[in-house]
């Protein structure tokens, strides 16, 4: 039976280790590179997702027509070999695999397009261009093998909790976030909108009493925005949790799951992050640090950063108050609460004592905001007058009000955008390098 007929047998590179000395295995891959010693003897360095090995091709071992075809093997072509696991003292992880049998299951074209190596450095627009290419890189690679893991532990994290996961729908008959910033969609002859958030259904589910819900899914801004953390088009990870007492409980929540994750990707992670991203993965300190509005219009200004009341601060206020809560505090993660009304959504309850202000907060990770969260005003004749406020159409959003007219629990929540939390993870400088294939104003390909 050719080797291609068993790929079924095929084991992760992984288990090439000197403990394994002398197990048989079928190997599949990526050729690195392939290095020529003579007629009888030959390397090919093999990669899947989980590493990469050296292969040894001698004449004692494999046949003749074999050994003449690795010649003419092209770096990135697709192979799969049948060999024994056997440990060196040359090979850098004190193991190599001797080869009996080769197949090859695809040719690479030659030269690349871009140095996958990593030796030069691409500009992000040509490898996103080429990102099933720039993925083979193991460090590119890896920042996806992190973020699978953040939403393995974050489900993990949210299950033992007692949430359950929705599934909302992504064309709204009205904006879910107060009309800005979203894209229309023609559908069977009106024109309907594309989601901004799950926002409105995730409170939908807690006036159904589901109590605990999150979802995972994508969502669209019609931001014509070119920064480094701004998409058009990202994944964001968003939970709603009723009978609150206050939004310090949604606060102590995101906390528990911040820590939970990270210690679980520190376990995995650490090393092999040092390695290729030269950060360690720390785990913070709790409770983070609180701010109010109001102590951070103080702080940014002193910074010299011109601010205007009642307005957000900026992507330069944020920084310098990521540099503020390191330096006074020694902590990453900073909570700003208490934002003003005036720049907050209709939905977001308010202080009675404080009708300007509201119970909301974003959360600052080395200055770089990751989470906007609140709770939310759940009575209905409250939450008619504060849509009435924001000038909103009450026609246009009869259909969420009708969620708080028949009961509706205390409830809030918050939404997080996962490549932003891998972004301040491993220190990227563009949230694109975090996103499988970006969106933004310009890019719609591949």
């Amino acid at each position: 039976m050719a080797i291609k007929e068993k790929l079924s047998k095929r084991e992760p590179i992984s288990i090439v280790t000197p403990s394994n000395n002398g197990k048989a295995v079928l190997l599949c891959g990526f050729v690195k590179n392939v290095r020529i010693i003579s007629k009888n003897l030959k390397f090919i360095l093999l990669e899947d997702r989980t590493g990469d090995v050296q292969i040894t091709f001698r004449a004692n071992d494999i046949d003749n027509i074999t050994l003449q075809r690795i010649d003419k093997i092209t770096p990135q072509s697709v192979i799969c070999i049948e060999g024994t696991i056997q440990k060196s003292d040359i090979c850098k992880r004190g193991v190599e695999v001797i080869a009996h049998e080769m197949d090859i299951l695809s040719t690479s074209d030659v030269p690349l397009p871009l140095d996958i190596t990593g030796e030069t450095n691409s500009n992000l627009d040509t490898r996103l261009n080429w990102r099933f290419l720039d993925l083979r890189n193991k460090r590119n690679r890896t920042i996806f093998l992190i973020l699978s893991d953040f939403i393995k532990h974050s489900r993990e994290f949210f299950d033992r909790e007692g949430f359950i996961e929705i599934f909302t729908p992504k064309f709204l008959g009205a904006p879910s976030e107060g009309g800005a910033e979203v894209f229309e969609v023609e559908y069977f002859g009106r024109k309907v909108y594309l989601a901004q958030s799950p926002q409105f259904y995730k409170q939908m589910a807690i006036a159904a009493g589901l109590e605990k819900v999150f979802e995972i899914a994508p969502v669209f801004r019609a931001n014509p925005s070119f920064t480094s953390r701004h998409d058009t088009e990202f994944t964001s990870l968003d939970i709603e949790m009723a009978y609150i007492d206050s939004v310090e409980d949604i606060m102590n929540f995101e906390e528990k799951w911040l820590i939970y994750v990270i210690k679980k990707l520190r376990e995995k992670w650490n090393d092999v992050v040092k390695s290729e991203f030269g950060v360690e993965i720390k785990i913070p300190d709790t409770p983070f640090p609180r701010l109010t509005m109001h102590e951070a219009y103080e702080i940014v200004k002193e910074k010299g950063i011109e601010v205007e009341e009642e307005s957000d601060i900026g992507t330069p206020g944020e920084k310098a108050l990521g540099e503020y809560i390191q330096d006074t505090r020694g902590h990453e993660f900073v909570f700003i609460t208490h934002f003003p009304w005036k720049i907050r959504p209709f939905y977001h309850m308010r202080p009675e004592n404080s009708p300007t202000l509201t119970l909301s907060y974003d959360l600052l990770w080395k200055g770089l905001e990751i989470t906007t969260g609140a709770q939310r005003e759940h009575r209905y004749n409250v939450l008619i007058n504060q849509a009435k406020e924001k000038g909103l159409n009450l026609e246009n959003i009869g259909f969420y009000l009708d969620f708080f007219r028949y009961g509706c629990p205390p409830h809030g929540g918050f939404g997080l955008s996962p490549t932003r939390f891998i972004m301040c993870l491993l220190n990227l400088k563009n949230v694109r390098e975090a996103t499988l294939l970006p969106r933004d104003p310009n890019r719609v390909y591949p």
